[in-house]
């Protein structure tokens, strides 16, 4: 699989502080999300790797959509305006 170039470090930046807050915000932390995703989704994800793939922007979408499942979030995608 071909490697992507490293996102810019601001939009990193935002990434990671947008996860993390989302997890603050469901009253949670990354050791307890990483417990709850195996316990749900049988996998075996360390809280080491999974702060690890948030800071540097390494998370795959599909774990994304875990979290924020096991957070209790739906991502929606919404279409927005073109731009001008």
């Amino acid at each position: 699989m071909p490697r992507t170039e490293p996102l810019p470090a601001e939009e990193l930046q935002k990434v990671e502080n947008g996860l993390k807050r989302e997890i603050a915000g469901a009253r949670s932390n990354i050791s307890d999300t990483a417990r709850r995703l195996n316990e749900i989704y049988d996998s075996a994800d360390t809280p080491i790797t999974l702060a690890r793939q948030i800071r540097q922007g390494t998370i795959p979408h599909w774990k994304v959509l875990r979290i924020a499942d096991v957070l209790g979030y739906e991502i929606v995608w919404k279409k927005k305006e073109p731009r001008q």
